[in-house]
């Protein structure tokens, strides 16, 4: 018998709370998780031991009044018999009420979660889940872009039309992430202009692993796409290697990846709980973050 309570993740849990990913291959890097605290302070939660060790993580981040998201779920081995996980899913899911909930998972754990209400399956699109840790062969990769796109870096007054980008494209307003996403301290970010329209942008940041992980990466044209993932790659030349998830029918971007001789990691399937939410796939070169947000 453990001892143990759930509750929000703190600041101060942060370490704690990475060396409980790093058992697993999670994605986020400890800047993005301190941003998707703050953007709802209830929808990472921990499970804690009395002495103050987190044995258990579980994210439902709420995005607007509909939507909300799932992911980084993880207990460490030895609590796993413990009933610790399903503590964490239970608070989780009891954290959304009655909001559409959107989470990924691999086909093993596809009847678990169909179980607790996850009845709607996208059958048009899965998850490729990229991590690779090793060099990064940036050389195959095309930097010619088309006439009249140019790549601008990141600065304060290109927000407004980054935030416009982003609701076109995922259909609701994002800004508050998007603005913590692209100044977090370790973030890259490159935007796409088109006779001074934005037509995508790009982030890169070094993750948990030390690697480079790429998201999110969206672009009109993805021949774009694929000059602003070389160039923001060729921005993090310390990177350990690749994190990345993309988009099942986005045979551009996954064929970068192909190129690079980086394998797939996983194959991960999109549940909801109440229905689908659509987004044109050709546009998503790289996802935001895939334990945070639907795209």
């Amino acid at each position: 018998m453990i001892h143990y309570k759930v509750r929000p993740l703190r600041l101060e849990d942060i370490p704690d709370a990475i060396e409980v990913a790093l058992c697993s291959t999670y994605q986020y890097s400890k800047e993005s998780l301190e941003s998707w605290m703050k953007h709802d302070p209830e929808g990472i939660i921990v499970a804690v031991l009395d002495s103050g060790k987190v044995i258990g993580i579980c994210a439902t981040v709420i995005h607007n009044n509909d939507v909300a998201f799932g992911g980084a779920f993880c207990v460490l081995e030895e609590y796993r018999l413990f009933d610790v996980g399903n503590e964490l899913l239970t608070r989780s899911l009891k954290h959304v009420e009655d909001k559409n909930l959107g989470l990924n998972c691999t086909t093993d754990k596809l009847l678990i979660y169909k179980n607790r209400g996850f009845n709607i399956f996208e059958e048009s699109w899965s998850i490729l889940e990229y991590e690779y840790l090793g060099p990064l062969n940036t050389d195959v990769l095309s930097d010619i872009l088309p006439a009249g796109v140019e790549l601008k870096a990141f600065q304060d007054s290109y927000l407004e039309a980054i935030y416009a980008y982003d609701r076109m494209l995922v259909g609701y307003d994002r800004r508050e992430i998007v603005k913590a996403n692209c100044k977090e301290p370790s973030t890259k970010t490159l935007i796409a202009f088109k006779r001074g329209i934005c037509v995508g942008y790009g982030c890169v940041k070094i993750n948990i692993f030390y690697a480079a992980r790429v998201g999110p990466l969206y672009c009109n044209d993805q021949n774009v796409g694929e000059v602003m993932f070389k160039r923001l790659l060729e921005q993090t030349p310390s990177a350990k290697g690749l994190a990345m998830c993309t988009m099942s029918n986005n045979l551009i971007a996954n064929g970068c990846a192909k190129r690079m001789g980086i394998p797939i990691h996983q194959n991960l399937l999109r549940l909801y709980t109440k229905e689908k939410m659509f987004v044109n796939t050709s546009k998503i070169f790289a996802q935001f973050d895939v334990d945070f947000s639907p795209f």
